[in-house]
């Protein structure tokens, strides 16, 4: 299990936990979300085996947690 952190996006999730982007599809799919849904701080997501091992050790080591999201909102306040 996977617990989101503020600001993650399944795409964040996908690099940090994967290694690779391509596992953000697997992740939507096993989770029954969208790509761009928006994710809440302690939600937890299943995810697949790393697909770039040595990716997301690096991730692991350096103690790095992307978190790239905006929520729909903020698009909107921006906009506005």
């Amino acid at each position: 299990m996977i617990t989101v952190t503020s600001r993650q996006s399944v795409l964040d999730i996908a690099l940090q936990h994967c290694g690779s982007l391509e596992a953000a599809f697997d992740i939507a799919m096993s989770n029954d979300i969208s790509l761009t849904d928006d994710l809440v701080a302690g939600q937890t997501l299943t995810a697949p085996e790393p697909t770039d091992s040595t990716m997301a050790q690096y991730y692991g080591v350096n103690d790095l947690q992307p978190a790239t999201a905006i929520t729909t909102e903020e698009i909107n306040d921006t906009l506005n």
